[in-house]
């Protein structure tokens, strides 16, 4: 007998969430993989520009993409506040985007991270605790 099986996966399987005031993140502790969604202001999602995510159609599954820890590095644990995130990551360094006031991102400046392409990834600096 010839049969075929379609199955559909989710992207991510998330394990944890973490909500800001009008963001949420999920992530993957399997593959320490980090997507986040909501109001995109600051660059609070992660993802390279102040985009909302979520609320129009064909925003998420496949099509949200990952936030970018760096080459090879993944997330442990993710936290929100207002409107930044900030990841615990493999090799125990912390890394936190979205809105710089008050020195919130811990990157000597108040400026706003993850607001323009290019800032993500290893263009992000681990806090140097």
């Amino acid at each position: 007998r010839n049969f075929s099986v379609s199955v559909t996966a989710p992207e991510i399987n998330a394990t944890s969430i973490s909500a800001g005031e009008s963001h949420t993140c999920a992530l993957d502790n399997s593959s320490g993989i980090v997507k986040c969604w909501g109001a995109g202001g600051q660059g609070r999602l992660g993802l390279g520009d102040t985009n909302h995510r979520g609320d129009s159609a064909n925003e998420m599954g496949s099509n949200l993409g990952f936030v970018d820890l760096g080459t090879g590095r993944t997330a442990t644990v993710i936290t929100s506040g207002q409107s930044h995130t900030c990841a615990l990551l493999d090799n125990s360094d912390i890394k936190c985007w979205g809105e710089g006031d008050h020195g919130r991102l811990a990157q000597g400046n108040t400026s706003d991270i993850s607001k323009n392409a290019n800032e993500m990834g290893d263009n992000l600096p681990a806090i140097d605790l």
